[in-house]
């Protein structure tokens, strides 16, 4: 028998279930290795070089190294083996896998080189312009779960968060739980048991699905002085979306309960906009060496998200009761951390490139706000949960061949979290290889891409280690005028 019921919820309990924290900036900050394949398989190190298309997202002085107009754009491949992200995770002893397969086009962009003549702005010789679009970061990711054990156990959670309240001072869970009978009240309306019973053991599963990433629109200027001094500006315009699906399921219970299995779903959608500014330069030490520098402002996001959920429990006897919450909708506010870029790079006799780069941010310093709600603790939790890193890149360039170059670099996105015990960094391997044919150009990388994340899928729940890595063929093309 099928029991359906519709929750009615107020809507601050909505929120407070799925409520903006400390782990929505650090996703909404963080930025990941993409641009075109010349760029990405030399690591990201084109903070010194310049005259390459997506360089406005990073250091836009690049953008006054172009002595002609250029047309560019890329293609990403991802996940070249067959069995897409290999995962491994320690969580109650189970298995895991994540992977999500996805093609996308990452940059496009467009430069206009405007050489000026001889003494028409004295010394500064030309006025460039740039627009285009870059991918900042990616969300597209499966991860799945298996545990048996006798650990926690989300019906514990709801159990001791319902203690000592009503039904309407309840949260979303709480209320989902009481109108599936996952608990109930015993000898008054705010003391409640658990269905479950006394756990013994019993079968938990996480699975999740997310979707979406974070893109720029911009608006590049720059302009050089002697040839030797170039200077640019960027107005990033990025967008987000983030789309989540999660599940939480509980079964195989070893208990003297008459549950048989529950399950918890969560869906989140989020998009939101921003602004910021980029401003860089590039100095030509003398014809070998090359100095970078870009200073990023922090990025103001205006982020909207909805949120609803919903909860099934089966019971022994065949009964089966299913509610579902309303439709959660909040805006909010986000500021994202300044990045300051230095960088140099050494060319050698025209046949040879290496190039260093070091960026510098603080995640501490990201914060939510809202007209509507203070944000108070969250901020003191990201001041608390994360710290300042340094990601590094190296990057390296041979031309064999006046037509034909290989590349190859590495990249490293340093550990956000304070926690000593949790790595959370980011390392890239890269290759590739470039042909030039007249005014055409085509590059071809490959990203091996390693990364460990930290899951708890609930409060209080055994901590799951996701260790990923996955590779990614990326080609890019182009045309100069």
């Amino acid at each position: 028998m099928l029991y359906r019921l519709s929750l009615v919820s107020a809507l601050i309990w909505g929120l407070t279930t799925q409520a903006q924290n400390h782990i929505d900036a650090l996703r909404y900050s963080q930025e990941s290795l993409w641009g075109s394949a010349r760029y990405v398989a030399m690591g990201g190190a084109f903070g010194s070089l310049g005259a390459n298309g997506n360089t406005s997202s990073s250091n836009p002085a690049g953008i006054a190294t172009f002595t002609n107009g250029q047309f560019s754009g890329s293609l990403n491949l991802n996940e070249l083996s067959s069995d897409g992200f290999s995962s491994k995770s320690t969580f109650n002893s189970g298995n895991s896998f994540a992977k999500k397969s996805s093609a996308s086009i990452p940059n496009l962009n467009y430069i206009s080189a405007n050489i000026l003549e001889p003494g028409m702005a004295g010394d500064w010789d030309r006025i460039n312009f740039g627009i285009g679009y870059n991918k900042l970061a990616d969300y597209n990711k499966s991860i799945y779960l298996e545990g048996t054990g006798s650990a926690n156990s989300l019906s514990n959670f709801i159990l001791e968060s319902a203690q000592g309240s009503t039904y309407e001072e309840l949260n979303t869970l709480g209320q989902l739980a009481f109108a599936t009978y996952l608990i109930d009240t015993i000898g008054g309306n705010t003391n409640y048991n658990s269905s479950v019973g006394g756990i013994l053991n019993r079968t938990q599963s996480y699975k999740s699905s997310t979707s979406g990433g974070k893109n720029e629109f911009y608006l590049s200027f720059g302009s050089a002085y002697q040839n030797k001094l170039f200077l640019g500006a960027t107005i990033g315009l990025p967008s987000l979306n983030y789309n989540e699906e999660t599940t939480i399921s509980e079964g195989d219970f070893d208990s003297n309960g008459d549950l048989r299995s529950f399950d918890y779903t969560t869906n989140l959608y989020v998009e939101g906009s921003g602004i910021n500014l980029k401003l860089g330069l590039i100095y030509k030490i003398d014809d070998a060496i090359r100095y970078g520098f870009a200073l990023h402002t922090p990025t103001y996001y205006e982020i909207h998200e909805e949120y609803s959920s919903s909860m099934n429990t089966s019971f022994l006897n065949d009964t089966v009761y299913s509610a579902d919450s309303y439709l959660g909708l909040f805006d909010y506010g986000l500021n994202s951390p300044f990045k300051i870029i230095n960088s140099i790079s050494f060319v050698i006799k025209k046949k040879a490139i290496i190039s260093l780069e070091h960026e510098y941010l603080d995640y501490s310093t990201a914060s939510l706000t809202s007209e509507f709600y203070s944000f108070s603790s969250e901020n003191k939790d990201i001041n608390n949960h994360f710290a300042s890193a340094s990601n590094i890149k190296i990057g390296t360039e041979l031309r064999v061949h006046p037509q034909l170059s290989l590349r190859a670099g590495y990249a490293y996105y340093g550990n956000p979290l304070t926690d000593p015990t949790k790595d959370a960094s980011k390392e890239y391997l890269t290759f590739g290889l470039g042909v030039k044919v007249n005014q055409y150009f085509f590059d071809l990388a490959v990203v091996n891409a390693y990364s460990q994340d930290y899951l708890e899928i609930y409060p209080n729940s055994e901590l799951a280690t996701l260790s990923h890595q996955h590779s990614q063929l990326l080609i890019s093309g182009g045309f100069k005028f």
